[in-house]
């Protein structure tokens, strides 16, 4: 019964997902570009950089090459989305040993509408503690084997899941073999032992491709890139500050209660785990197991922006959560003041987060775009077109944000297949919707403080020097910060590349189209003329570009804005 009504809850979250498909988050195109840089054939760690997602990005590289678009994707994503709900929705009826619990459970992560490109997150600590739960009730040799191979696959899927899960599944480990030393070690030995087994394979990889050490710099330096979202303090309520009071109370404030919320039920977790007197104790190590997890994902995931990162602890909030109500209910049928008490504040934040995941995700808006109450023709044809239009180049519903550049367009017509293409700022979209492969081993730049060594650099330069990028989009409003983090690149590209033309991007910063020197165009595109179709034959380092009888001189680029 409880797998069967998980299955339909799985079921309708995909649905919900894949018809409120419109189109895919910028951050979901760095993913999709690493992607397409794996079906160019390059080698991960050796070509270009490899952030620690290995599985990720080669799960969407699969999904490209059966069917290209984001449509895919997207589609993708949701299943595995409909997937961790599914689990979420058995782990914590287990937990609370109410189906109804598990549902809403289930109800509330869907809710919550995590970013389709943040489903490991979600189902990492989801299939975690399902696999927990099952050891728990058959202690055994092949229970530590599934917990291991499913750790194994959240560090392929992003480094740090791996962790987390590994984490939580020590601490359960330890929890169920309480009180026999002997068991406690050797089950922490076997799990260990077979962690290490099963990822030998990828080791080695590694090892070829770049060597560990490398490895191990490239995911710290990609880390560093995001360090400036961490939270120094806790963020604060916007409205406070608003002259309109809780009138102005918006989204961002709705992300900071759930992040309030989140680390209280972290708090009321921990003491309820603390002053159990339940009898089913073979709970307690899936619940010990969740609340690490769920510490770490406080700690080390939730960062700014807040408003869409709150989402990524939607499946330990939500099982956590179901657990804590109804252990506080269960306590609270005793007559217990305090747990009457508890019970009456939990059930009121419950309702507060409810709301604020109600406002954060638009979900009267979602339910209304899914066009249910038009019927099921409405909603196939609705489906349709998003497929059409994410399935058919060159996708332009799919684009993140406003029309499609034509600068996507140019470098897709006047760039060979398998030539490269380089942008100085991030923007890893551009890559896909051109469908070129990303130069230099970077789908986008971080500065001002990642991969700005000079080893770093001169990897970089050497990448370049090797690749044939006869196109180069420079971001000149930006242009001091890339030259401040990456001096000598961007000498490189002085040096190198000649303005051919500009344009201006959505958020208003001013872009130069910038052509390798020594490449000739044989045409111009569109009405701005830009260089178009170039050839290998060396031309002059001091020569014009000479496009139907205008030319363009070839002095080294300035760093002014045009």
């Amino acid at each position: 019964m409880t797998w069967t009504t998980a299955s339909i809850v799985g079921l309708l979250a995909f649905g919900f997902r894949l018809i409120d498909v419109r189109d895919l988050s910028n951050d979901h195109y760095m993913h999709l570009a690493w992607a397409q840089q794996v079906l160019f054939g390059e080698v991960p760690g050796r070509n270009f950089v490899d952030p620690g997602m290995p599985l990720m990005y080669t799960l969407s590289a699969f999904v490209q090459w059966l069917s290209p678009g984001p449509f895919s994707e997207a589609a993708f994503s949701c299943a595995l989305l409909g997937v961790a709900a599914a689990i979420t929705c058995v782990v914590a009826a287990d937990l609370t040993g109410s189906l109804l619990l598990g549902v809403l459970a289930a109800l509330f992560e869907i809710a919550l509408y995590p970013r389709l490109y943040s489903y490991p997150k979600i189902l990492v600590p989801a299939v975690a503690l399902l696999l927990i739960q099952q050891y728990v009730r058959h202690p055994g040799r092949r229970g530590i084997v599934l917990m291991a191979l499913w750790a194994d696959i959240a560090v392929l899927l992003r480094h740090d899941l791996g962790v987390y899960a590994a984490a939580g599944t020590g601490v359960a480990l330890v929890w169920t073999h309480w009180g026999a030393p002997k068991a406690t070690v050797r089950a922490l030995v076997e799990y260990a032992v077979a962690v290490i087994v099963v990822m030998i394979p990828y080791v080695v990889f590694v090892q070829w491709a770049e060597g560990l050490p490398q490895h191990v710099h490239q995911a710290l330096e990609f880390a560093k890139g995001e360090a400036h979202q961490r939270f120094l303090s806790p963020p604060p309520f916007v409205f406070v500050s608003d002259p309109r009071g809780l009138s102005g109370w918006s989204k961002v404030d709705s992300a900071v209660f759930l992040f309030y919320a989140a680390h209280l039920l972290a708090v009321a977790a921990l003491a309820l785990l603390i002053a159990r007197r339940e009898t089913r104790t073979e709970r307690s190590p899936a619940i010990g197991a969740a609340l690490a997890m769920f510490v770490l994902y406080l700690v080390v995931v939730l960062r700014h922006p807040i408003d869409s990162r709150i989402q990524d602890v939607a499946a330990l909030l939500a099982i956590l959560g179901a657990w804590v109500i109804d252990d506080l209910g269960h306590r609270a049928a005793h007559r217990s003041p305090m747990a009457i008490a508890g019970l009456t504040l939990a059930l009121a934040v419950t309702a507060g987060s409810v709301a604020s995941l109600w406002d954060l995700g638009n979900i009267g808006l979602r339910l209304r775009e899914t066009r249910v109450a038009d019927g099921p023709d409405t909603m196939r044809r609705t489906l349709m077109g998003v497929k059409e239009t994410g399935t058919e180049w060159p996708w332009e519903r799919f684009w993140p944000a406003g029309e499609l550049p034509e600068a996507v367009r140019y470098l897709n017509a006047c760039t060979a297949p398998d030539d490269a293409v380089l942008l100085t700022w991030a923007a890893p979209e551009y890559y896909y919707f051109a469908r070129r492969r990303f130069g230099a081993g970077h789908a986008l730049f971080l500065p001002p403080d990642a991969f700005t060594t000079i080893d770093d650099q001169n990897l970089m330069l050497a990448r370049m020097r090797a690749e044939r990028i006869p196109v180069v989009l420079i971001n000149e409003t930006r242009r001091k910060e890339f030259a401040d983090a990456y001096g000598e690149v961007d000498g490189y590209l002085q040096r190198e590349y000649a303005t051919a033309g500009h344009f201006q991007i959505r958020e208003g910063s001013d872009v130069t189209i910038a052509v390798r020197r020594d490449l000739k165009p044989e045409r111009t595109y569109g009405a701005e003329r830009w260089p178009c179709g170039f050839d290998s034959r060396a031309a002059s380092k001091t020569a014009s570009i000479m496009l139907d009888g205008s030319a363009i001189p070839l002095p080294a680029m300035s760093n002014a804005v045009p």
